[in-house]
């Protein structure tokens, strides 16, 4: 899939139906997501950056896993398209952390038992990637650290993405209960971030 230079292609008006849904289910939680990930975006010292680095890993690589389990045949989608799990290894390996966390420190996920549940946790992870090409140049200017992960958004094409979610969630059945997944994926990141910086 070829990369889309605009995320505008997701959003609520080119999409006004399932992606809607999903928009606005997740936008409160989202505002809430971002006052704790605060401290990324002012990363001053390695230490700081690593430590949030190590964070999304515990996020990603499950989340990845488990989108990547699920069969997306039926709606014609390649979800390996959307895993930047190696870009964040290959960063965390040049700030010297070797090896993933072990399997004990992984973001607990909500239950992924269907295809909307897959497309609620994928909206979520695709979501991430935005503002990254930002922040991999502030952090990249400020600490002179990799950003392999921030700066590769994957091989997404947003206008694919779009419509597949349009096909995979038909009805109001299936769209609230990809909203539900997506507002629980990002509640437990939230609530996983606030115990990790606390440690």
């Amino acid at each position: 899939m070829a990369v889309s230079s605009s995320t505008d292609l997701l959003t609520p008006e080119a999409h006004p139906n399932a992606v809607a849904v999903l928009w606005h289910a997740v936008a409160s939680v989202h505002a809430e997501l971002a006052v704790h990930l605060r401290a990324l975006h002012e990363a001053s010292d390695l230490d700081t950056y690593r430590s949030i680095l190590i964070i999304l890993e515990e996020f990603q690589r499950p989340a990845e896993a488990a989108i990547c389990a699920m069969d997306w045949s039926a709606v014609h989608f390649d979800p390996h398209a959307m895993c930047r799990g190696d870009f964040l290894r290959a960063d965390l390996s040049a700030l010297g952390v070797t090896s993933a966390p072990a399997p004990r420190d992984s973001c607990p996920l909500t239950p992924i038992d269907c295809l909307p549940h897959a497309v609620g946790l994928a909206f979520v992870l695709l979501g991430s990637t935005m503002g990254g090409a930002k922040m991999a140049q502030r952090i990249a200017i400020t600490l002179g650290a990799p950003t392999s992960f921030f700066s590769n958004p994957g091989q997404v094409n947003w206008q694919a993405f779009g419509a597949m979610v349009e096909r995979a969630l038909p009805d109001a059945t299936s769209q609230q209960q990809a909203a539900d997944a997506a507002v629980d994926t990002m509640r437990r990141l939230v609530a996983w971030t606030m115990t990790r910086l606390a440690r």
